[in-house]
């Protein structure tokens, strides 16, 4: 008898805030790096501020959807201050233990992706630092070489982040029963429940309790213990 050898691929998908890095968001981190160097004038502020409280009034977080901040932004001189601020801020806070979970998966053959509601601009430099080619993030609308603040596209939180994974997939390139996702927001279960080995990391209560609910796994990436794993199946 000739059995079928599955050629379809692993992904290990990882968010980014509070996944890779602890604490703290590179949009918040980056905000505050715009600040610090002047490229943020008070009028930006002053959107960011009323944006927060629209987000705020609404139950969300303040920076999630509000991008407001943005707005008349030369797109490339932010490009180029997005790579300033990972080389400054971002390298140094990627938690070591996140590192070395993400490289296993490169070296085990499967195919690392970052799933992130961040901007996409400062996905990049970190996905090209890791050497990650598959990332999805917020992506800006653009119109004459300026950001104009909208998001284009799909907002990659919540629910929409399994939709995001769904689109990626469309062609059937992931075997998604043997994939794995890392994520430690309550909002990010419908992205761990697409997958077969779904890991709670760093979690936040509910998220805690949901993975002991469901039997997932739970780490966490903040300390110096690494759980070594021994890969099973490769792509």
């Amino acid at each position: 008898m000739v059995t079928e050898m599955n050629t379809k691929r692993i992904a290990a998908v990882f968010d980014v805030d509070g996944t890779l890095i602890a604490n703290d968001s590179l949009e918040r981190i980056f905000v505050r790096f715009l600040w610090r160097y002047g490229e943020l004038r008070a009028s930006d502020l002053a959107r960011l501020a009323g944006g927060a409280i629209s987000a705020l009034a609404a139950g969300h977080s303040p920076l999630k959807a509000n991008k407001a901040y943005l707005r008349g932004k030369q797109a490339n001189h932010l490009e180029r201050l997005a790579w300033d601020c990972f080389e400054q801020e971002i390298e140094r806070r990627l938690l070591p233990s996140a590192m070395a979970r993400l490289r296993w998966h490169q070296r085990a053959g499967h195919c690392v992706v970052l799933l992130s509601g961040t901007l996409d601009l400062l996905l990049a430099p970190l996905a090209e630092h890791l050497g990650v080619h598959a990332r999805v993030g917020t992506e800006i609308e653009v119109a004459d070489q300026c950001l104009t603040g909208r998001i284009a596209g799909l907002h990659p939180f919540g629910a929409a982040k399994a939709e995001c994974l769904t689109a990626m997939n469309r062609t059937g390139a992931f075997d998604l029963a043997r994939s794995f996702a890392y994520a430690d927001h309550y909002a990010d279960r419908y992205l761990l429940a697409t997958v077969g080995h779904p890991v709670a990391v760093n979690p936040d209560r509910r998220l805690r309790r949901l993975a002991e609910r469901q039997g997932w796994m739970i780490e966490d990436f903040t300390s110096n213990h690494e759980l070594v794993l021994t890969p099973h199946e490769n792509c």
